[in-house]
């Protein structure tokens, strides 16, 4: 009998423990998924707090059934729009894939996610809840006057991006209410976050998600292009710099836009030199054109090194460019000829292709107002002009010692970078002979001594790169048409060139003046 106990309490042990693991492996996967109960009521709270305060706010709790639901606080405002955007885009996650969590973190755009996602067994529950999660959302986000709100608010979505494949219009609203933010916020973060989800939609969805993305940056890239002073300066300049990360996600699509643009920009410059009228030369010397063909020539080059679909286009943006630059031979566009001349060495230090630009400069050496002394003296306390934020200049400024004092210094920098990109080629000492030529004549020709002084400084320099290039090519053993031989030519020893060291010297005292204009200009 003890026998017969002791086999009834062991069969009652084993049967409870197989209940104990049996209920420990079902409570753990409800324990991780949350219930679509408890998210539905979750996400009608989270409606009313999105439309608090509107004027049809009591019409929408009686639409959405959220009639028992009030926000009694603040504090309990604060709370629900905290939880819902910190949490509810991974539970919504949850919900949707809990076996099959991979599908939303692939960021290939050509993975057909729209329609993954309308065959899960799931998303006829879901998709409800995401609806209302994403349409709340966009509302919260379009009446927002808080950057650190509206930042906050783009940085919680991105992980739900990927659940707006199956939603066409809102994503499409989504696209607009980012765009906008991006192109018109006065806020950094809230530009950053607008610009992040920008590139989220684009790489987290199919297409045609990359081709609105790249389509609406355009847009706005236009849109706030068309002025240009010190404080939207920064702003044009993040937006190129994302413009280049943008253009960068696909390139073979990238390319299609990228030559739609530029093509219009060759069809603007080509009826300028066609018709030669007043309106067709002010459709190309606009702040617009002069921003979009500065945008193209970094977003080719960038991809330049690493990748080859956009390497056709850099012939033609440099061409633009350089057209561009004699297109007006007048005087009072000398500072968009330094602008256009900037992007220029730009690209050809990007690309490390040989760009004709130092001809170009020299030219405004050759201007005859520089062969006449400048009309009175600089006044005391006058800041010097920031070429940079102006294409042209009045007739009368001209002839005015501060005007050309910046324009000669700014002349010979870019013609020294201009060289400096082959300060260590075995063809430094032709290339650099026409360029010492005109230089040399300007020392000697002008009638002021600092420019005069500016401009031997700069003979020096170059003629002494040209006999220490030519003191290494004597020790080569090769000619020039042995060019793989060739091509070792002083590899690694670049910056011990003399237009190497002297163009440091010349960018410090450019930031120099930079920083003494912006403290006499406050």
């Amino acid at each position: 009998e003890e026998e017969e106990e002791e086999e009834e309490e062991e069969e009652e042990e084993k049967q409870q423990s197989k209940s104990k693991a049996k209920s420990s492996s079902s409570a753990t996967p409800s324990s991780s998924v949350p219930s679509l109960g408890a998210m539905a009521s979750l996400l009608k709270a989270y409606r009313l707090a999105c439309h608090y305060g509107d004027p049809e706010a009591a019409d929408a709790r009686e639409e959405g059934g959220v009639s028992r639901l009030a926000i009694t606080s603040s504090a309990v405002y604060h709370a629900i729009l905290m939880g819902v955007l910190r949490r509810v885009p991974r539970a919504l996650r949850q919900l949707l894939l809990a076996d099959r969590p991979q599908l939303l973190q692939s960021t290939t755009p050509e993975i057909d996610i729209a329609a993954a996602l309308d065959k899960l067994p799931r998303w006829r529950k879901v998709g409800p809840l995401v609806k209302s999660f994403w349409g709340n959302s966009i509302h919260l986000l379009s009446i927002s006057t808080d950057p650190a709100m509206a930042a906050f608010v783009l940085r919680s979505l991105r992980p739900a991006i990927p659940l707006l494949a199956p939603l066409p219009k809102l994503r499409d609203r989504f696209f607009k209410l980012v765009l906008d933010l991006f192109g018109s916020s006065d806020a950094v973060p809230v530009r950053v976050q607008a610009f992040l989800s920008i590139r989220g939609l684009a790489t987290a969805l199919p297409q045609p998600a990359l081709t609105l993305a790249l389509k609406g940056f355009y847009r706005a890239f236009l849109a706030s292009a068309k002025f240009v002073n010190a404080g939207s300066a920064p702003h044009l300049a993040f937006m190129a710099a994302c413009a280049v990360d943008l253009w960068g996600v696909d390139l073979q699509t990238s390319y299609q836009h990228a030559f739609t643009a530029i093509r219009q920009l060759a069809v603007l410059l080509r009826s300028a030199l066609a018709l030669k009228t007043a309106d067709a030369f002010r459709a190309v010397y606009c702040w617009q054109t002069v921003n979009c063909a500065e945008l193209w020539a970094r977003v080719v080059g960038a991809h330049f090194a690493d990748k080859t679909e956009l390497r056709p286009l850099v012939y033609p943006v440099a061409q633009i460019l350089l057209g561009m630059l004699r297109l007006v031979p007048s005087a009072k566009y000398f500072p968009l000829r330094l602008r256009v001349a900037r992007a220029l060495n730009r690209l050809a230090s990007q690309t490390g292709l040989l760009v004709p630009v130092a001809p170009a400069l020299l030219e405004m050496l050759a201007w005859p107002e520089l062969r006449r002394s400048p009309k009175g003296a600089r006044p005391q306390g006058q800041a010097m002009p920031d070429l940079q934020l102006q294409l042209r200049v009045p007739t009368n400024a001209l002839r005015t010692p501060i005007f050309q004092e910046e324009l000669v210094r700014q002349v010979l920098d870019l013609v020294v970078e201009n060289l400096a990109l082959w300060s260590a080629s075995p063809a430094f000492p032709e290339l650099a002979h026409l360029p010492l030529v005109a230089l040399r004549r300007f020392a000697r020709e002008s009638p002021v001594e600092r420019f005069r002084r500016l401009a031997r400084n700069v003979v020096e320099v170059v003629s002494k790169n040209v006999v220490w290039v030519g003191g290494q090519r004597d020790k080569l053993e090769c000619g020039p048409k042995e060019a793989v031989r060739a091509a070792g030519f002083l590899v690694g020893k670049s910056e011990q060139a003399p237009l190497q060291i002297y163009l440091k010297m010349a960018l410090h005292k450019a930031a120099e003046r930079v920083a003494l204009r912006t403290k006499e200009e406050a």
